[in-house]
């Protein structure tokens, strides 16, 4: 990936900045020395990896305001820089920050990464280090830890084959021939899911073949330039894949003042386990909103993805979710994930070091949306059908027993 970014800066605290700090996270995946290397461990896929399928950003060449300064590695880790302004940025003022970067892409073994020719592009461009009463936060990526980033505006145009199949943080500006052309993807998708179910049945078997066989072919020659616009958010991701189905959905808030587009994209192979994601993620924003306020974006997405780092993982608008054995445990990580716009993306919190702010209030609503949408009756919730349904082991499990048991497994005395 070629990239040049270019930042507008506000310092809005009370002090002087002598220097910024930068996260520059795709050098997480550079070496076996990084923070996120050494958590993962020498038995990991990361550790027995090779060079090809590592990753990093290099080709930086920060400016200000039009000027070269000087920056700097931090000294423990290589995916923090530390840019040292010519003069300090006093309070209230602004700079422009630019830099062009390139990333190697790597094959996914956390969050950002590829599998053959489809893209989970996550933590991957340039980005301050937040600055609050505390001072300075910069950190490494984690595999296991998560973020706290600046809240922006973010004009993100990204080039890739016409074929492809891509969603993002943000609405598309300028879109409506993208936006036409996946509303034809849906409507091949609706028909496909009001097929009778032998022909379902026989549609889905032949496109696991064609996937399977088909997967790294060629991409398209012709290339589109796609223009995404967000205010008011603290990260900026996008996914791609020529494969997916497309699913559009529409979410009316309480106030009926406007409506929340709902988008769910996912591979052939996976079609019947996410037949249902509309739903998934319409009731998902349905009772946030009513529990925190209405959503206050334009969209709710979900995308079918590979990412190694848990079930799922949380962007402002967007979320990915890994391969899940039930139909009720990919409603789970949906509202999850869903929820989270909420908590960390409203609240905007440090998740390193307040984890309970983020995780814990968000699970605690994700058992309230559970036991509001399904009530006592028909809370049943299924993990692993095979031994829930054929073997009766925990077959009226409840989804707060789950949660509870969870809880209780990991807390320490």
């Amino acid at each position: 990936l070629k990239g040049y970014e270019k930042l507008n800066y506000k310092n809005n605290s009370p002090d002087k900045l002598p220097f910024i700090w930068f996260h520059i996270w795709p050098n997480a995946y550079k070496n076996d020395s990084t923070a996120f290397a050494k958590q993962a461990g020498s038995e990991s896929r990361f550790a027995r990896s090779d060079s090809l399928n590592r990753g990093f950003i290099d080709s930086l060449n920060f400016t200000v305001n039009g000027e070269k300064i000087n920056w700097e590695y931090h000294p423990e880790w290589i995916d923090v820089v530390k840019l040292n302004l010519k003069s300090p940025l006093n309070p209230g003022e602004s700079i422009s920050i630019e830099t062009p970067f390139f990333v190697k892409i790597p094959k996914v073994f956390s969050r950002l990464g590829h599998t053959g020719q489809h893209y989970e592009m996550t933590q991957w461009y340039p980005k301050p280090a937040v600055y609050d009463h505390k001072g300075w936060h910069p950190m490494p990526y984690l595999n296991q830890g998560e973020f706290y980033s600046e809240f922006g505006t973010f004009d993100v145009k990204i080039t890739l084959p016409q074929d492809y199949r891509i969603m993002a943080t943000g609405d598309i500006i300028g879109g409506d021939d993208e936006y036409n052309w996946l509303d034809s993807l849906a409507a091949v998708t609706d028909s496909i899911n009001q097929l009778p179910a032998d022909d379902f049945k026989i549609w889905l078997e032949s496109h696991k073949k064609v996937v399977k066989i088909d997967s790294d072919s060629s991409v398209s020659s012709e290339m589109k330039t796609i223009h995404f616009h967000q205010e008011n958010v603290h990260d900026f991701a996008w996914f791609a894949d020529k494969k997916w189905l497309v699913q559009k959905g529409k979410l009316s808030l309480a106030d009926s003042t406007r409506d929340v587009t709902l988008w769910s994209f996912y591979l052939p192979k996976n079609a019947e386990m996410w037949k249902n994601s509309i739903e998934y993620l319409h009731d998902s924003g349905y009772w946030y909103s009513r529990y925190y306020g209405d959503y206050p974006y334009n969209h709710i997405t979900a995308v079918d993805g590979d990412l190694s780092a848990g079930g799922g993982m949380e962007y402002p608008n967007i979320t990915v979710i890994a391969s899940m054995p039930s139909k009720q445990m990919l409603e789970m990580v949906i509202m999850h994930e869903v929820g989270h716009n909420w908590f960390y993306g409203i609240l905007g919190s440090n998740e390193r070091y307040h984890t309970w702010m983020d995780e814990g209030l968000n699970q605690y609503s994700c058992i309230r949306y559970w036991q509001d949408k399904y009530n006592d009756e028909n809370e049943r919730f299924v993990i692993i059908p095979f031994i829930q349904d054929n073997l009766g082991i925990a077959k009226n499990l409840k989804f707060s027993w789950f949660e509870y048991f969870q809880y209780l497994s990991l807390i320490h005395i």
